[in-house]
């Protein structure tokens, strides 16, 4: 199997997620049709029979190939909001959304409210809190 084949699988993949997003959205016809052409645009290199289908049956003007290719707003491809695991004495015990520009303080304080840490540390102060920032916030009971 060639370093190629990769490429190719992680692509699928991908596309296989925005097909999964797509489904589960709420978005307005207007903003679903406008996905389903980029996706379209998307696996057209891989599956071009299938895209042009696609692409005619939404109402792409000629052919996908001749169509622009999307162009990606770096505005959108930032997260406002993250999710941190919490990690208590070493084990997995929650999750929390913080935004992304969060301080470490601003994420400890959120981890320590978390109804798990609560409930395990039962009343006592935590030896020990470690934030990553963007990555985890490990307890020490």
């Amino acid at each position: 199997m060639g370093v190629e084949s990769f490429g190719f699988n992680a692509a699928i993949a991908k596309l296989y997620a925005f097909t999964a997003t797509l489904q589960k959205s709420k978005a307005s016809h207007g903003a679903q049709r406008e996905a389903i052409m980029t996706l379209a645009q998307l696996m057209s290199p891989m599956t071009p029979h299938l895209a042009e289908d696609i692409w005619a049956h939404q109402g792409g003007e000629g052919l996908i190939v001749h169509a622009p290719w999307p162009q990606a707003d770096e505005a959108m491809l930032k997260d406002d909001t993250i999710t941190m695991p919490i990690q208590i004495n070493g084990k997995r015990r929650a999750e929390i959304q913080v935004a992304a520009e969060a301080s470490k303080e601003e994420v400890e304080k959120i981890a320590l409210a978390h109804e798990a840490v609560i409930r395990t540390l039962d009343g006592a102060a935590p030896k020990k809190v470690i934030v990553v920032p963007g990555r985890i916030v490990n307890v020490v009971a």
